[in-house]
């Protein structure tokens, strides 16, 4: 088995077992989604919050309460926040809290879905997809926008959905479309996600 899909089983059982809470039924673990890690916590979503435990297990804790929809939380390199996006209005936009938990504060305002992919590697801005320059919601680009808010910055690729830099900072490794919340799972044909490599440099 891959060390990557180790990892991932490895945090999702962690996860999985230690979420405990008075409105939650311990025995139903399946809706534990986008775990991520950073050093020693894990920050998951369940039941549409955003909850965190410790590697080693224990009692999870929740860190959002609102009666909107939080999803794919993102650690800042430097642990101290939480990214994520949150459906409080009817819209997606992207959000930020403290890990040791707070008021989260938001980020972008525009009335298109705005989705939280990641952290920019300096973890100063977060890096989002939205299709809000598009003739079509299909093709969605990348955007970041600071910590400290303001106007968010469009990227040079003309789309782009989940994404990674590489350790020097020089190429984005990205998907150019968004299928990952389709049903088909482990689907190979014509259809199938391909990894492109941005050189910036070049």
């Amino acid at each position: 088995m891959p060390l990557r899909r180790c990892l991932f089983l490895l945090t999702f059982l962690l996860c999985a077992g230690s979420v405990v809470a008075d409105d939650f039924d311990p025995q139903d673990m399946r809706m534990l989604r986008n775990p991520d890690i950073h050093g020693d916590r894990i920050v998951c979503v369940h039941g549409g919050d955003l909850w965190t435990v410790d590697t080693a297990g224990g009692v999870a804790r929740r860190l959002t309460s609102h009666v909107g929809f939080e999803s794919q939380p993102k650690y800042s390199p430097d642990g101290r926040w939480i990214a994520f996006s949150g459906n409080y209005d009817g819209n997606n936009d992207v959000f930020v809290v403290p890990a040791k938990g707070g008021e989260p504060r938001r980020l972008t305002w525009h009335p298109q879905y705005d989705r939280m992919i990641d952290w920019e590697p300096d973890g100063r801005s977060i890096r989002f997809q939205t299709s809000r320059t598009s003739f079509h919601p299909r093709e969605q680009q990348l955007w970041t926008v600071s910590l400290d808010g303001g106007l968010p910055t469009e990227m040079i690729l003309p789309t782009g959905g989940l994404s990674s830099w590489s350790p020097d900072g020089k190429k984005l490794a990205y998907n150019r479309i968004t299928r990952e919340n389709r049903t088909w799972k482990r689907y190979e044909g014509g259809m199938a996600q391909n990894i492109w490599i941005y050189d910036f440099a070049a």
